[in-house]
C-alpha cells in the first residue's frame, strides 16, 4: 500500500513560528481534538547560518531529529519520517511532472492553464529573448506530453486488438 502524503494532515512550519517564540527554546501548540484539548511541547534547536545569523529548527518528539516541519494525526505530533509521509512529488510519474511543468510555465506567462488551450501573448514588461526562450521550453514539454499520451494510446489499441483476436493474456 502506498504512503500516505503530506499534504493530508495538518502541519507546523517552523518559519510559521515568530521570533519572540524561537527565543524560549521552545515553542507550545495546542488545539481541540473531538472534544479534548491537546497540547504539544515542542523543543527548538538552532544552527548558525554561514552569512550570520541563526536558523531555527522544531526537534521531532519522537525521534529527536532535527526538522523544519511537524505534522499532527491524531492527537501526535511528529515528523514525516515518523508518520511515514510521503511529499505528493514523490507519486508522480514522469507525465504528471510534464504536465506540472508545463502548467508552471503557462501560469507565469499568464495564459489559460492546460496544453490544450492556445498559447496567450507575450506578458507586458517581458523581454522579447526571455519569452521566446520560455515559450521554446513549454513547445518542447507540450510536444513530449502528446508524444507520450499517443504511445500510451498505441500501446492500449494493441493490448485490445490482442484480446479481441482471442488471447486475454498479455
Amino acid at each position: 500500500m502506498a504512503k500516505p502524503t503530506t499534504s493530508r494532515l495538518e502541519s507546523i512550519n517552523i518559519k510559521d513560528v515568530s521570533a519572540g517564540n524561537k527565543a524560549n527554546g521552545f515553542v507550545k501548540y495546542s488545539y481541540w481534538l473531538n472534544a479534548k484539548f491537546v497540547g504539544h511541547l515542542v523543543h527548538l534547536e538552532q544552527t548558525e547560518c554561514n552569512y550570520g545569523g541563526v536558523r531555527y529548527w522544531f526537534t521531532c518528539p519522537n525521534c529527536h531529529r532535527r526538522v523544519g516541519v511537524l505534522y499532527l494525526s491524531s492527537g501526535q505530533c511528529a515528523c514525516r519520517k515518523c508518520f511515514n509521509l510521503a511529499y505528493k512529488s514523490e507519486r508522480e510519474t514522469n507525465q504528471d511532472r510534464l504536465y506540472r511543468k508545463a502548467g508552471k510555465i503557462r501560469d507565469r506567462l499568464g495564459w489559460r492553464p492546460g496544453i490544450v488551450h492556445p498559447d496567450g501573448d507575450k506578458p507586458k514588461g517581458m523581454h522579447w529573448k526571455t519569452f521566446r526562450r520560455i515559450k521554446f521550453k513549454h513547445d518542447v514539454i507540450a510536444n513530449r506530453i502528446c508524444g507520450a499520451t499517443m504511445e500510451w494510446i498505441n500501446k492500449r489499441k494493441a493490448i485490445y486488438a490482442h484480446i479481441k483476436a482471442g488471447n486475454p493474456w498479455v
